[in-house]
């Protein structure tokens, strides 16, 4: 996969397999293991005529790439733990930044299953209930996160794979800090009361309950409050 020439813009784009509300996730047809991520035609526009010289272009571009920013923030912040825990952290990883026909892009890992297509996610796998091992394997995923202090503001169903391979969940979208002073990043009980949040708003779109004491998905969504 070339990620950089004399020519510009020549990353391979293969099909579109997700479109989310900020960017497109598209295949690499020379590098099946890896994804690209592009940011939505939206932002592009923000940008159309800026100049990188002046601190007003050089902010607009900052501000629509910040997406970009904050993950590779989180995914470097992972990787020195990782150094010293010799250990993986919860995350897709991110391979680099590459320049294409529709913008700059994001190189990430792609998640996969026995049979090499894109992992399911827990939204794909919540259409049955979940076994006691997949259970044990999602709540490991959710202790993962508060250890390895990753700053995360979407779990969303959808935003988390099982990686077959190795028997666990990995959170592929929604982490980074979104904070201008990146407080969570830096304290972790700030970042343990967000991810608090997020998985409590996590079990309200999946038939799962969290237990706030036990930091710990149940069976059964909670029954509404009359």
């Amino acid at each position: 996969m070339t990620l950089h020439s004399s020519a510009a813009r020549t990353t391979p784009v293969g099909d579109e397999i997700a479109c989310g509300s900020e960017r497109h996730v598209y295949l690499l047809p020379e590098a099946p293991d890896r994804l690209l991520k592009v940011m939505r035609a939206k932002h592009l526009r923000a940008i159309e005529g800026c100049d990188d010289r002046t601190w007003r272009g050089w902010l607009r571009i900052r501000k629509a790439h910040a997406l970009f920013r904050r993950e590779q923030r989180a995914w470097s912040d992972a990787m020195l733990r990782a150094s010293v825990r010799d250990a993986w952290p919860p995350l897709s990883g991110i391979a680099g930044l590459g320049l294409t026909p529709s913008g700059l892009g994001e190189v990430v890992e792609r998640i996969v299953d026995a049979e090499g297509q894109t992992a399911p996610t827990l939204a794909d796998l919540l259409h049955a209930p979940l076994s006691a091992e997949m259970l044990t394997a999602l709540n490991a995923f959710v202790a993962a996160l508060y250890d390895w202090h990753i700053p995360a503001y979407d779990l969303g169903p959808k935003n988390i794979l099982w990686e077959d391979t190795t028997g666990r969940f990995v959170l592929v979208d929604g982490f980074g800090d979104r904070s201008v002073l990146p407080l969570k990043t830096w304290i972790r009980r700030l970042n343990d009361r967000r991810l608090d949040r997020a998985f409590a708003e996590t079990a309200q779109k999946c038939p799962l309950t969290w237990n706030p004491r036990t930091r710990a998905f149940e069976q059964g969504a909670r029954p509404a409050t009359q």
